[in-house]
């Protein structure tokens, strides 16, 4: 299936990178997007907290939902056969966002571009894991990661750059024409998937009655609640609140909340390169295990949380930064998974877990508007206790997860 020996520099991987990196690049741009577009999607079409958190978690959750049969199909027929058509549900969508007029095409455009997303990640995951040797995964998933970390860095300043160069009207058409080339290159650079042999014998309810039946699984239980509360973090906020927080909160102004969201954007860039290399260091030095590392970026990950959420003001806004950072340290969860569950089975497995970290990111993005809605909106900014109220219950839900993985792990004798 694989040659052990294959190099980060060999035609094949670079066959592979290439495309699937360029996918998650734009897979992260166009789904945080609205973090730097909030106030004049706020201005242009009348939202209320509530309307703009339900608008940009539609994203979130026909992401999620999508993994469904992504996660069959990317067992049955492979990445690049999988991916690539899925593609043109994100061209469409960016398309129909570029063309709004009302919340209605706002909502139907995050939905097509949330489904046309859905697989970059996981199906990148999964052609690393047909093609490379599984030693490599930690650090190739890391690299994979590192691409989506910049797309959200490319999200902020300079995409806010290109609106006010050319309209965000027109930066998103040509957003939907680079996702078209995107898609283009996955089906026609990387390789075929020759050697995936779907068994036509077993159905695709069957295959997606296996999927599910995941979530009575001890194993998914194990590793799922804290890279699901992390991300969903990372989600929410990243893609839509970090912005309006720096706004309502820190009380920036747009270039210099713009430039906190970069720095955010690169504490998740940071974490998501890092988390392999670091797993893959720390495992050979014989200092953590991937388990523990795991458990110790959740932990940290839940008292700066916890710090924010108490301070509430501009002096914890860097602070943001090292929340990204942490959040997507748990990414680590991904090799972890892999780890137990066989080859036929691992498309489905992390499908499962993304579709159950996307159904979370749309709670917690929502939820937050819904708090924001009890409050007064004072001179065009959103409550910063609504912001601390709604912080307070994530922090809650963070500190429950880690706890759980502490004594999952006391109870497999890990720690």
């Amino acid at each position: 299936m694989h040659d052990k020996e294959v190099s980060l520099l060999s035609p094949l991987f670079l066959r592979l990178f290439i495309p699937f990196g360029l996918g998650y690049f734009i897979s992260v741009l166009l789904g945080s997007g609205n973090a730097i577009m909030s106030p004049i999607l706020v201005e242009t079409f009348s939202l209320s907290p509530s309307d703009l958190g339900f608008m940009t978690s539609i994203y979130l959750i026909s992401f999620g939902v999508a993994q469904f049969p992504l996660g069959v199909w990317l067992d049955r027929y492979g990445a690049r056969k999988t991916l690539a058509p899925f593609m043109l549900f994100a061209v469409a969508g960016a398309l129909v966002f570029a063309l709004s007029q009302n919340i209605g095409h706002l909502i139907l455009s995050r939905a097509l571009t949330g489904i046309g997303l859905s697989g970059c990640l996981m199906a990148a995951f999964k052609a690393y894991s047909d093609w490379l040797p599984s030693e490599r995964l930690p650090l190739v998933f890391s690299l994979e990661c590192l691409t989506g970390g910049i797309g959200g860095m490319v999200a902020t300043k300079p995409i806010g750059y290109a609106i006010s160069l050319f309209s965000w009207r027109y930066t998103f058409i040509f957003l939907a024409f680079i996702t078209f080339l995107i898609c283009l290159s996955i089906w026609f650079v990387t390789p075929r998937d020759g050697h995936v042999v779907p068994d036509r014998k077993i159905s695709f309810g069957r295959q997606l009655k296996e999927m599910l039946s995941f979530f009575m699984d001890s194993r998914f239980w194990f590793v799922a609640p804290v890279v699901i509360a992390a991300q969903s973090v990372m989600f929410a906020y990243l893609y839509l609140w970090v912005g309006p927080w720096m706004r309502d909160v820190a009380m920036m102004g747009s270039g210099e909340s713009g430039t906190y969201m970069m720095y955010a954007f690169t504490g998740a860039a940071a974490g998501y390169f890092l988390n392999g290399i670091l797993a893959d260091l720390f495992m050979k030095k014989g200092w953590l295990s991937w388990e523990k590392m795991y458990l110790y970026s959740g932990v940290l990950l839940t008292l700066v949380l916890a710090f924010i959420a108490i301070e509430n003001g501009r002096a914890s806004a860097i602070l943001w930064g090292i929340v990204m950072f942490l959040s997507t340290m748990t990414m680590i969860s991904f090799p972890l998974m892999r780890k137990l569950y066989a080859s036929s089975e691992v498309g489905r497995a992390l499908s499962l877990l993304n579709f159950t970290i996307f159904l979370m990111s749309f709670i917690f993005q929502w939820f937050i508007g819904v708090v924001l809605d009890f409050y007064p909106v004072v001179d065009g900014r959103f409550s910063a206790q609504g912001y601390q109220t709604s912080l307070a219950v994530i922090v809650v839900l963070n500190m429950a997860a880690v706890t759980h993985l502490y004594f999952e792990l006391r109870k497999r004798r890990i720690i």
